[in-house]
């Protein structure tokens, strides 16, 4: 099996990131004022524990019940994921990371402060979604890594397309992926669907593998236990959220049975690459 970072971050290739979603904070219309940050903090914890039991390889906390998305999160959900990711630190026991949906230098901020390993966003390219305009410069993010001396040791997964959206400037898929091998020196390219679970462009993927052998790819959305195969063919590495959730549904907790299910076919298939 061809080795990649994955091996010396995540500690294999073919790798599982279970992703933690947090629920919503302080700021965000959907936070729960009666249940405060102790609900958000243990439900969090139940998520993480449920993973690492079931086999997981790594795992990235997200704010995903931050509804709606806005790409300017409030200083409330950054602060809220840092002391939510500190009350937890003594329970992870695998390498993660943070994603701030939406904005990249801020998740750069937190994995420097929380001594995360791998994050995902938009890099580059302007972008029309939910949210409104996404104008994401790859200059100033790769730059802001740099200046905290984490080059090494943060690896980002940079979206060809972010989850919804579409170029301004009407480049196709493809176009954005020549620009952004070429130019954005991408840790890993990351792919999405439409949404959280939703399946993505698989043969697209396979184009990019074509043209680009030795890049790391990761799938971001819509991988399931049924996919392992056909996903992981041409993938490296996935986030994987949805289907770890009881009877595959987002709003539920994460399922210690699924995960186990899952990562018991992953390494299985992956002891048949060796």
């Amino acid at each position: 099996m061809h080795k990649t970072w994955l091996t010396d971050v995540i500690g294999t290739e073919k790798a599982a990131i279970g992703v933690v979603h947090f629920k919503a904070f302080p700021s965000d219309p959907m936070f729960c004022q009666e249940k405060g940050m102790d609900y958000v903090i243990e439900s969090a914890r139940k998520d993480l524990l449920a993973l690492e039991n079931g086999g997981i390889d790594a795992v990235l906390f997200s704010n995903e019940f931050s509804f709606p998305y806005v790409t300017n999160p409030s200083e409330e959900v950054i602060s809220g994921m840092a002391y939510a990711i500190g009350c937890l630190k003594n329970d992870i026991h695998v390498p993660f990371g943070a994603n701030v949906i939406s904005n990249t230098h801020a998740s750069i901020a937190l994995n420097a402060a929380i001594g995360g390993v791998i994050m995902r966003g938009t890099f580059s390219g302007a972008f029309s979604g939910n949210m409104g305009l996404v104008d994401a410069h790859p200059g100033d993010l790769l730059r802001h890594r740099h200046n905290l001396g984490l080059d090494k040791k943060l690896k980002m997964v940079q979206y060809v397309v972010p989850e919804s959206s579409g170029d301004i400037g009407g480049r196709d898929k493809m176009t954005i992926a020549k620009s952004t091998v070429f130019s954005d020196l991408p840790d890993a390219l990351g792919f999405c669907g439409e949404s959280a679970g939703k399946p993505i462009d698989l043969e697209f993927m396979k184009q990019c593998r074509l043209m680009w052998p030795d890049m790391v790819m990761f799938a971001s959305t819509g991988v399931k236990l049924e996919t392992i195969e056909s996903i992981y063919s041409v993938a490296d590495a996935a986030f994987i959220a949805t289907y770890f959730k009881k009877d595959g549904i987002f709003e539920n907790e994460v399922d210690e049975e699924r995960v186990k299910k899952f990562m018991a076919k992953l390494k299985k298939y992956r002891a048949n690459l060796e």
